[in-house]
């Protein structure tokens, strides 16, 4: 059996759903290996998925790989999940496994990041043997010298002499000193354990009791402990050896916080953070540590889900239902059910924790069949606090810069008070519009049917979607009119009213043109925390994950924008944003408010957000989704298309609708449509949505009708993809 021909089954980065067949060349290799390939007149990088004893192409026809990398990427459980993803979300396998590995290995850079030096004297080196030194050696009898009274960072000799690394070698050689990686002492605080509330306990118990899988909806209101709820359940794990704990958050500012948290509750335990704003040498190192076994806890967003962890015996999900956990192009996967899975595939507890769950874990928490172990928490956990006060202020037109004379006022108290206020608003940049009032021209941007940003403060017109930038127009190009304004309101208008209106005040504006840097977020915490800031103006970055200790007052601009949006889960997000950021107020002894500007004051997701109750607000969601027949008790996709030729869009997803129409009559195959955004980035935009009472009808469609759309003649024309269980609409 050893001495028959192998094939290597290898998957690569190209959108055609097969694994390729190579030769094996002289090294040795193994299933989960990286491999350098030519493909065609390429040199690619792939992954070794299979190895075969027969290939559908004869040996003599088959090219032999270049070489073979002794690291093993993935094993066999990491494998079998991404082969499910493949099949689930109709992703090429070969462009599913690569999308998930580390940039730089698919680079074929490999190598870790480049560490810092110390050295050290060996016994050798004495103050005989530096005199016994040649005088014309005068830098290394001054490295010697200097290396004799202490141990010398290697930042430290390249200050002190010029050719510090000859003067190394040359004492190395002389074997007078040995080096090894230098790694700065770090002291960090250690924390003081909090007393668990009662609540708490019974949470942890019932999630410690049961062994193996279990997936679990910890909904507990802001500031209810759910935090220290999950250190203690990791800190529960970690008593067992060789144990690794896998952490998700939905976005890159929850993570500094986070991060800081998990350090100084585990100073003794080697944590690692996997997001987009670590470079690529970084995020290999932590991958690999990681995937080692070396980091014990990992806190990530949603691709670090695909990360090898071979130890891992835990996973959470921090606020489960925000949608940032839904990825949008490429392959589209949810890292929420994805991370399911994988938890249920490897027999593992899986804690999904929330103030606001999304109605598909409030469904399978509340089914008759228990899917989800269901554990609430009621109360804060700081006992002197309590939930903010939340009310609606009636806004006109009349509203002096889109700010009320209630939260003005509000704002004002805080202020007397020593208190910290934050101002809520969804929109960067000054304006949304720039407007003519003589002909009600507004600009354009021309490669996306989207309005143009203004910034003012750099006086330029941005569109949001494409990063289209040019300079603010002061003539109307339709009517020659010099009467252009900007319409609407951002941050950048809300923190230019705040300055006049609090001359005096310390203002911070948070988004993301002010957070481009990794140390923006950790400043921002360290700033509020040492009360620096008297007002945060700030988008969704700011509603959710933060404590700050000293904000009591939160308000909130142009809510109205979304209640009545056309996706049928505007109201959903609406609710969950705006019970999100009202739990930034009053998070310690201090009572909180929140002022919500709306011309709907009446509207029933306002009440429902003033009472806190989010129970009554999802049945009521339910019932409608049920009546609808909408997910969660059905089952959704969509086929977006995007095309330079309108004609050919057109073409493709009306003969993919007709094709659809005949495979199945238990799916629902709707028209097709045009987004809100019908052109983006310079392509003319379509979606089909299809929907079906059973997973399994849908599966069966899904798979037949892609084989077609990826055989139809006008495929390679057009950039189309399958979204299943979309979240945009």
């Amino acid at each position: 059996m050893n001495n028959k021909q192998k094939f290597l089954q290898v998957a690569i980065d190209v959108p055609i759903n097969q694994l390729f067949d190579y030769l094996p060349n002289e090294e040795p290799f193994s299933i989960g290996q990286y491999v350098t390939i030519p493909f065609g007149r390429r040199k690619l990088i792939g992954v070794i998925c299979g190895i075969s004893l027969s290939s559908n192409i004869h040996p003599s026809k088959l090219k032999s790989v270049i070489n073979v990398d002794p690291e093993i990427i993935f094993d066999a459980p990491m494998f079998k999940l991404l082969t499910f993803v493949s099949e689930y979300y109709h992703y090429p396998i070969g462009q599913t496994i690569m999308s998930v590995v580390p940039s730089r290995l698919k680079k074929n850079l490999n190598q870790l990041r480049q560490f810092e030096l110390i050295y050290q004297a060996t016994p050798k080196l004495t103050k005989a043997f530096i005199n016994q030194l040649p005088t014309r050696q005068l830098r290394i009898r001054k490295v010697a010298k200097e290396l004799l009274n202490a141990d010398l960072r290697q930042t430290d000799v390249m200050k002190l002499v010029s050719n510090w690394s000859e003067c190394i070698n040359q004492l190395e050689a002389y074997g007078c000193l040995k080096s090894k990686k230098y790694e700065p002492k770090v002291n960090v605080p250690t924390a003081e354990i909090p007393t668990l509330n009662d609540e708490q306990k019974s949470v942890i118990n019932a999630i410690t009791k049961k062994k193996g899988y279990q997936a679990s909806l910890v909904f507990g209101v802001t500031g209810s402990g759910k935090t220290e709820v999950y250190m203690q359940l990791i800190e529960h794990i970690l008593k067992e050896p060789k144990s690794q704990a896998l952490i998700l958050v939905p976005e890159i500012n929850l993570t500094p916080q986070l991060e800081n948290r998990f350090r100084t509750r585990f100073p003794n335990q080697k944590l690692v953070s996997l997001h987009s704003h670590l470079n690529d040498i970084e995020r290999l190192d932590n991958w690999r540590k990681a995937k080692s076994g070396e980091a014990s806890i990992i806190i990530g967003t949603r691709l670090a889900i695909f990360t090898p962890i071979p130890f891992i015996k835990i996973i959470i999900i921090d606020e489960e239902h925000d949608m940032s956990f839904k990825q949008q192009d490429g392959l589209r996967y949810h890292a929420r059910d994805v991370a399911m899975v994988r938890a249920k595939n490897i027999n593992i507890p899986i804690i999904l924790g929330t103030a606001t769950p999304s109605l598909e874990s409030w469904h399978n928490a509340k089914r008759i069949d228990n899917k989800y172990n269901f554990l609430k928490l009621n109360y804060r956990a700081v006992k002197s606090a309590s939930l903010p006060e939340i009310k609606t202020v009636l806004v006109n037109d009349k509203t002096k810069n889109g700010i009320s004379r209630a939260l003005v006022d509000a704002i004002n108290d805080r202020l007397e008070r020593k208190e910290q206020s934050l101002i809520f608003i969804n929109r960067r940049g000054f304006a949304p519009t720039l407007f003519c009032s003589s002909c009600s021209w507004t600009a354009e941007c021309k490669r996306c049917s989207s309005k143009l940003v203004v910034h003012r403060k750099v006086n330029r017109l941005k569109c949001h979607h494409c990063g289209h930038d040019q300079n603010i127009i002061n003539q109307c190009p339709a009517c020659d009119s010099m009467g252009l304004h900007p319409l609407g309101s951002g941050t950048q208008k809300v923190e230019e009213a705040l300055n006049k209106l609090f001359p005096e005040a310390s203002i911070l504006r948070v988004d993301r043109d002010t957070t481009r840097s990794k140390k923006s977020l950790t400043s921002l915490h360290d700033r509020m925390n040492n009360r620096e800031v008297d007002i945060l103006v700030g988008t969704q970055m700011l509603a959710k994950g933060h404590d700050f200790p000293f904000l009591t007052l939160v308000g909130v601009l142009d809510a109205d924008n979304a209640l009545y949006s056309p996706d049928y889960r505007a109201p959903e997000k609406l609710f969950s944003q705006l019970i999100q950021v009202s739990g930034r107020a009053g998070r310690s002894n201090i009572k909180g408010q929140v002022l919500i500007q709306t011309a709907f004051p009446n509207n029933p997701l306002f009440e429902g957000i003033k009472k806190h109750d989010y129970e009554i607000f999802a049945q009521t969601l339910l019932q409608e989704r049920e009546q609808m027949g909408l997910p969660p008790f059905s089952f959704t996709a969509i086929l977006r298309v995007e095309s330079k030729q309108l004609k050919h869009g057109e073409k493709f997803i009306n003969d993919a609708a007709n094709y659809a129409t005949s495979l199945s009559n238990k799916v629902v195959i709707y028209d097709p449509v045009r987004p809100s955004i019908e052109r983006l980035k310079g392509y003319e935009r379509f979606q089909l949505f299809i929907q079906a009472n059973a997973r399994k009808d849908l599966k069966n469609l899904l798979r037949q009708w892609v084989t077609y759309l990826r055989k139809y003649p006008l495929a390679n024309r057009v950039k189309w993809s399958i979204d299943v269980d979309p979240v945009e609409f």
